[in-house]
């Protein structure tokens, strides 16, 4: 799982160097999608084989010409980089990536749980700003709660040994 943020850089070649702790995050594996974040955020989105499959799984739910199912195909499966993980750590984000991004020079990597973001440190400051006013609302802070609520009942069910 892909967690807390890091400082990085792009250099003149456009390549970036994935943190140690998100490359271990990808298992050792040395392939790592990249895609422009469908959610309109600006960041770059990247993650492993594993979240991929869950994707094309999740996507395989939906009905053939379902219009959500041709975005997300569109975007994330047509729309990533398929790249390799150097000896060093680093991988050469596409021209066309770091423009919709506005990537040069200092950059952050956030996590979000499953997949990871690259961010121009300015966009990421502000996103951060708006998100956490979303996430100071009552309706915000009741809705993760519930969802809290449940993961723990789950979870002590399960060391009770109950089946869901």
């Amino acid at each position: 799982m892909f967690f807390s943020t890091y400082e990085g850089a792009i250099d003149a070649k456009g390549r970036v160097s994935i943190p140690a702790p998100f490359r271990a995050a990808l298992g050792g594996n040395t392939r790592v999608f990249i895609w422009v974040a469908p959610d309109g955020s600006g960041a770059l989105e990247g993650g492993g084989e594993a979240l991929m499959e869950l994707y094309a799984e999740t996507l395989a739910e939906l009905p053939l010409q379902s219009p959500v199912r041709e975005a997300f195909v569109t975007s994330v499966i047509a729309g990533s980089a398929d790249l390799k993980i150097d000896d060093t750590g680093r991988i050469k984000l596409p021209d066309e990536f770091c423009e919709a991004a506005g990537l040069s020079g200092r950059l952050r990597f956030t996590g979000a749980i499953e997949s990871f973001k690259i961010w121009d440190p300015a966009r990421f400051e502000a996103h951060r700003a708006k998100q956490a006013g979303i996430a100071q609302r009552p309706d915000t802070l009741e809705a993760f709660h519930a969802a809290y609520n449940q993961v723990r009942k789950r979870r002590a069910a399960a060391q009770r040994g109950e089946a869901e």
